[in-house]
C-alpha cells in the first residue's frame, strides 16, 4: 500500500513540473515578444525620427524659398561626430538630433538616411519608410581608382570625408582613411600624380585669405580662377579642395610639354627654359614664367586624361594658399617663422638637412607638413594673385632666412619674368 503511494506521487510531480516548466516558457516568450521596455524604446525611436524629418522638411521648404533653383539631390550632410559646431554636417540642419542619433544618421539627396549598425533599429526604420544608407554604395576603399567621384566609405562628402575623384585612388602614405582626414589624406592618379586634401570646415580652417606677412593680401587683387570653377564647391558642397603634393616637376611627354606632382628625380637652379626637352624629365620645374606656370596648371587635367567634368587644376590662388597656412597653423607649426620645418639659408633642427641650397622637391620629410613637401622655403612658388603690376608668389626660398621670409610671405615679381628661385604647384578642384 505505502509503496503505491509513493509511485503515485513521483508520477504527479513529475507532470507538476512538466506542467511549470511550460507555462514558464510560455511566459518567457510572452514577456519577449511583448516587452514593455523594448516597445517604449521601439517607439521614442521612430517619434524622434519623425520629428527629425518634420525638421528636415522645414530646413528644405526654406532652403526652395532662399533659393528657387536649389538642386535637392546635391544636398548632403554628413553624420556629426559630437564635437565641434557640427558646420557640414546632420546637426546643423536638424538641431532636435541626439548626439547618438546625430552618430547613425546623415542627409543625402535631401533624404535622411540611417548609416548605423544596429539591425534592431534598422528594422524600426524600415515600418515607417526611412532608408537603410548603408545598404545604399559602400564606397571606393583603398587603393582602388574611383570610376565616379566617391568617398571612401560611401557616405556624404565633407571636410572630414573627403571626394576621391574619378581617375584617383586614396592611398595610406602616413594618414589612415578616412579617420586621418586631419593629417593630409593623400590620393594619386594613373601615373603617380599625387594631392593631398586640405579641409574647409568654415570655422577652424575658413577658406580665406588672411596672412599679411610683407606684402598685405588686402592690397592684392582677386585670384584667377579658371571658367566652371565655383567657390561654393569648396566652401559648402564638398568643403576642401586638393593640392599637389610636390613643388613642380617637369615631365616631356612624346613632344608635348606637361607638369608632375611627383618626388623630382633632378634639380638645377641655372636657365634651362630654352632647352626643355625630354633630357629634363624629372627635373625641378624652377626658372618659370608666372605665365607658363598658370598654362601648364591648367592644362594638366587634359593633359592626363582626367574627366574634366568631374575635376579641374589650376594654379593655386592666394587664397588657397592662405587656407593651407591656416590649416598647418592650427597643427602647431609657425607660418610666420617657418625655420623648423622649411628648406631656409637659417633652418634649424630637424629641417637643416640641406645648407641652404636648392634641393628636389620631396627632398626630405623634415620638410613635410601636413603630408604636403616644400611649401617653406626650397624654391619660392607663383600664385594666381596680383599686386600692382606683378604676380605675387609665396613661400620663401632657399636662399632666404625663414623668419624674415617664412612659408606665409607674399612677394611680387612683374609678370612674365622668368626666376630660378620660383616654381609653382598646382591645385585640383572637384566640380
Amino acid at each position: 500500500m505505502n509503496k503505491k503511494n509513493k509511485g503515485i506521487s513521483l508520477i504527479v510531480l513529475v507532470i507538476t513540473i512538466i506542467v511549470i516548466i511550460i507555462l514558464a516558457g510560455s511566459v518567457i516568450l510572452s514577456l519577449s515578444n511583448n516587452n514593455p521596455i523594448a516597445q517604449a524604446k521601439e517607439a521614442a525611436f521612430k517619434t524622434n525620427v519623425g520629428e527629425y524629418n518634420s525638421e528636415l522638411a522645414l530646413v528644405l521648404a526654406k532652403e526652395y524659398i532662399l533659393n528657387p533653383s536649389f538642386n535637392p539631390s546635391t544636398f548632403d550632410k554628413g553624420v556629426w561626430d559630437g564635437n565641434g559646431n557640427g558646420a557640414g554636417t546632420i546637426k546643423e540642419y536638424i538641431k532636435s538630433i541626439t548626439v547618438a542619433d546625430a552618430k547613425k544618421f546623415e542627409i543625402r539627396d535631401s533624404k535622411l538616411l540611417y548609416v548605423g549598425s544596429d539591425e534592431t533599429e534598422k528594422n524600426w526604420l524600415a515600418q515607417i519608410g526611412v532608408e537603410n544608407g548603408t545598404a545604399t554604395p559602400t564606397g571606393l576603399g583603398i587603393n582602388l581608382i574611383a570610376t565616379e567621384n566617391t568617398t571612401i566609405n560611401g557616405q556624404a562628402a565633407s571636410y572630414n570625408n573627403p571626394i576621391i575623384p574619378k581617375g584617383f585612388k586614396a592611398i595610406e602614405d602616413g594618414t589612415v582613411w578616412p579617420t586621418g582626414w586631419n593629417e593630409g589624406l593623400v590620393i594619386e592618379d594613373a601615373v603617380g600624380n599625387q594631392f593631398v586634401w586640405v579641409p574647409v570646415d568654415g570655422t577652424n580652417v575658413p577658406y580665406a585669405k588672411w596672412c599679411t606677412t610683407n606684402i598685405s593680401y588686402e592690397s592684392t587683387a582677386d585670384d584667377s580662377t579658371p571658367a566652371g570653377f565655383s567657390v561654393s564647391n569648396i566652401t559648402t558642397k564638398y568643403k576642401g579642395f586638393y593640392i599637389a603634393r610636390y613643388e613642380s616637376m617637369f615631365d616631356y611627354n612624346g613632344g608635348s610639354i606637361r607638369v608632375a606632382s611627383k618626388k623630382s628625380t633632378n634639380k638645377t637652379n641655372t636657365s634651362w627654359a630654352s632647352t626643355r626637352d625630354s633630357a629634363h624629365t624629372g627635373y625641378l620645374w624652377n626658372y618659370v614664367s608666372y605665365t607658363d606656370s598658370k598654362v601648364y596648371t591648367l592644362n594638366m587635367d587634359t593633359s592626363y586624361g582626367y574627366d574634366t567634368t568631374k575635376v579641374g587644376t589650376n594654379l593655386i590662388t592666394g587664397t588657397q594658399w592662405d587656407t593651407v597656412m591656416k590649416w598647418i597653423q592650427n597643427s602647431g607649426k609657425s607660418v610666420t617663422d617657418s625655420r623648423s620645418w622649411g628648406n631656409h639659408l637659417d633652418s634649424i633642427s630637424p629641417a637643416n638637412v640641406g645648407n641652404g641650397s636648392l634641393q628636389i622637391s620631396g627632398y626630405s620629410n623634415n620638410w613635410k607638413a601636413k603630408n604636403i613637401y616644400d611649401l617653406a622655403g626650397n624654391s619660392y612658388e607663383w600664385t594666381n594673385e596680383t599686386y600692382s603690376s606683378g604676380r605675387v608668389f609665396r613661400g620663401g626660398g632657399f636662399y632666404n632666412i625663414g623668419t624674415a621670409s617664412p612659408v606665409a610671405i607674399r612677394n611680387s615679381y612683374d609678370s612674365p619674368s622668368f626666376s630660378s628661385e620660383i616654381s609653382f604647384r598646382a591645385a585640383l578642384y572637384i566640380l
